[in-house]
C-alpha cells in the first residue's frame, strides 16, 4: 500500500524570457533533463511529467524549477513512515516516493480494507503530505497500481485477489514498470505496449534484452516468486523536530504543527508496544528581542499510561490555550520522558470495570487539563482515628504519598522515607470497620466551641444527646494527642449534630451536621 508523499524542495533559479515576471507563477520539480512533478497551476498550463525543461519553460513562461533536497526527503519519508506504524510493524521504502505497507495481518483489527485505507489517508494528510494510495496482494503490484492511479492510467486501484491483480497487471503499460525509463526505446521498437505484451515474450530473449531482473519483477509483482524486503526500524527513543515554514505567535496555532510530532509519537508507540505518561515539547524562539529566551518547553503529564493520539491532542491542547508564549515560535521539538510497557485491553463480551475505569481517568485527565491539576482532588482515607485526620483530599495525579505530618516523639515507629502508603481506589470502599455510632456526611473544617446552658450544650438552641459515648483516644505519639467523648444530639427541631466533649477541661465542640 504506497502512499507517494509530497516531497520537500528547494527553489532554483530558472531561465526565463523577459516577459516572464508578469507569467503566472508555478512550481514543477524537475532533474537535469526532465520535469518529475508539476503543481496543479502548471498541470493547467500543459506541464506534465517527463517535458523537457525548455519544453516546460515554453509552455509556461513563469514556471520556477524545483531541486530536490535529499537530505530533507529521508527525514520526511522517515518521519512519515514512524506515523505509518501505528498501523503495521512492517513498513518499507520504495522508489518513486514510495512507501509500501504490509497490512493483512491487521485488516480485522482496524475494520476491513475501506476503513483501514481511511485511516492511512487520514494520517498521511495529517503529517503534510497528499498521498496517492492502492493495495494489492503483493508489493510490487500495489507499487504499479499506485502509479498507475498517479497517471491515471487506471481507475482501479483496490484489489484483493491475485487473479485480478494479474489481470490487472497485464492491461497496464509498460512505462509503469521500474525498468522502463531504462529501456523504453528498446521496448518502443519490439512493440512492447502493456506489461501483458511484455510477459508474453520468449523469456530466453528477455533475459537476453533486458537481463534478469524483468522476470523476477513480473513474477515478484504476479505474486510467482518471494519478495524479501528490508523493514524500517523505529528509534529506540524518541525525539521529533519540526521546522515551521513561518514565525508563529500563538500557542493555539502550534496545534496545527504539533500534530505532525504526535502522530509520529503514536506510530513510535505502537512499535515499541509501549503507553506514555509525559512528554516535553520544545519550542525554538525567535531572537526577537535582546531578553527572549532561545528556547523554552512545555511539560504535559498523566496519570494512566495512554498512546491515544487523540488524547494526547486534547490534553496539549487544552495545554497550549493556557500558555503564553515568549516569543515567536520557528521550530518545534517534542521528546517522550515518561515511557512504559503498554498493557492491551482485553476485548470481551461484556463490559469490564478496568474498561471503565481507564475511561474515567482520561475524563479526569482532561478535567485537569482545563481547570488545573490542583482543582481535580480524590479522597483518601487515612489510617487516624481523629475525624479531622481520617481523611484527605489530593490531586488526583499524586501517587498516594502521605500528607507531611510533624515529626512524631516516640512510640509508633515513622514509615521509611521512600515508602508510599498505598493509593485507595477512585470507588472502592476501605476494607474497615464500621463504627458503633453514625458519622455525618458534613465534618466542619474546624470544631466550633460551643456554649453550655444547664450543662447542656447549646447551638442556636439547647442540645440533647441521643447516643451514648463514643471515646477517641488517639495522637499522642505525634504531638496532638486527643481525648474526646462523641454524641449524636438533636434540637427541639429534629436536626441532628455530631459534638465531642474535651475529657480534660469538660468544653463542648460541634464538629459535624446530619443531613
Amino acid at each position: 500500500m504506497p502512499p507517494a508523499p509530497s516531497t520537500p524542495l528547494l527553489p532554483e533559479s530558472a531561465d526565463a524570457d523577459a516577459d516572464a515576471a508578469s507569467a503566472p507563477r508555478c512550481y514543477a520539480l524537475a532533474d537535469h533533463a526532465r520535469i518529475l512533478i508539476a503543481d496543479l497551476d502548471a498541470l493547467r498550463l500543459g506541464v506534465e511529467p517527463g517535458n523537457t525543461r525548455s519544453h516546460a519553460l515554453a509552455l509556461a513562461p513563469g514556471l520556477v524549477l524545483l531541486e530536490a533536497d535529499p537530505a530533507r526527503e529521508t527525514r520526511a519519508f522517515e518521519a512519515l513512515a514512524l506515523a505509518l506504524l501505528a498501523y503495521t510493524p512492517k513498513v518499507s521504502f520504495a522508489q518513486s516516493h514510495t512507501l509500501l505497507l504490509e497490512v493483512g495481518s491487521g485488516l480485522r483489527l482496524f475494520g476491513g480494507v475501506r476503513a483501514l485505507l481511511g485511516k492511512v489517508a487520514a494520517t498521511v494528510a495529517g503529517c503534510g503530505h497528499l498521498a496517492r494510495i492502492a493495495c494489492a496482494p503483493t508489493a510490487w503490484g500495489a507499487w504499479t497500481l499506485a502509479q498507475a492511479r498517479v497517471t491515471r492510467s487506471s481507475r482501479r486501484w483496490r484489489v484483493l485477489k491475485e487473479t485480478t491483480l494479474a489481470r490487472m497487471l497485464d492491461s497496464l503499460p509498460v512505462t509503469l514498470a521500474p525498468f522502463a525509463a531504462q529501456h523504453d526505446h528498446a521496448l518502443t521498437q519490439i512493440g512492447c505496449a502493456t506489461l501483458g505484451d511484455l510477459r508474453r515474450l520468449p523469456c530466453d530473449g528477455i533475459v537476453r534484452r533486458f537481463g534478469d531482473g524483468v522476470l523476477g519483477w513480473l513474477a515478484q509483482a504476479r505474486g510467482e516468486a518471494p519478495d524479501p524486503r528490508v523493514w524500517f526500524a523505529a528509534p529506540p527513543s524518541f525525539h521529533a523536530s519540526l521546522e515551521l515554514q513561518a514565525r508563529v505567535e500563538s500557542a493555539e496555532a502550534l496545534l496545527f504543527a504539533a500534530r505532525r510530532l504526535v502522530m509520529q509519537l503514536a506510530g513510535w508507540l505502537a512499535a515499541q508496544h509501549a503507553a506514555l505518561s509525559g512528554f516535553e515539547l520544545r519550542l525554538e524562539h525567535e531572537l526577537a528581542s535582546r531578553h527572549a529566551p532561545r528556547t523554552s518547553g512545555l511539560t504535559i503529564a498523566w496519570a494512566s499510561p495512554s498512546r491515544d493520539a487523540e488524547h494526547l491532542l486534547w490534553l496539549l491542547r487544552e495545554r497550549l490555550n493556557q500558555t503564553e508564549l515568549a516569543a515567536p515560535v520557528i521550530g518545534l521539538a517534542l521528546v517522550a520522558s515518561q515511557v512504559s510497557e503498554y498493557a492491551a485491553p482485553t476485548d470481551t463480551l461484556f463490559p469490564m470495570a478496568e474498561a471503565a475505569e481507564a475511561s474515567l481517568g482520561q475524563l479526569f485527565e482532561r478535567i485537569g487539563a482545563r481547570l488545573g491539576e490542583q482543582n481535580v482532588l480524590q479522597l483518601f482515607v487515612e489510617d487516624d482515628h481523629r475525624p479531622e485526620l481520617a481523611m484527605s483530599a489530593r490531586p488526583y495525579r499524586e501517587s498516594g504519598a502521605k500528607r507531611a505530618r510533624k515529626p512524631r516523639k516516640a512510640g509508633k515507629p515513622q514509615q521509611e522515607a521512600g515508602e508510599s502508603a498505598p493509593v485507595q481506589s477512585a470507588f472502592d470502599l476501605p476494607e474497615v470497620p464500621l463504627p458503633t455510632q453514625p458519622r455525618p456526611a458534613w465534618l466542619l473544617e474546624k470544631p466550633l466551641k460551643l456554649a453550655t446552658r444547664g450543662d447542656r450544650p447549646v447551638y442556636r438552641r439547647p442540645l440533647k444527646t441521643l447516643t451514648r459515648t463514643e471515646r477517641i483516644e488517639s495522637g499522642w505519639w505525634d504531638g496532638e494527642g486527643v481525648g474526646r467523648d462523641y454524641y449524636v444530639a438533636a434540637d427541639d427541631q429534629g436536626r441532628m449534630f455530631w459534638l465531642y466533649r474535651e475529657r480534660i477541661g469538660g468544653q463542648w465542640y460541634l464538629q459535624g451536621l446530619f443531613g
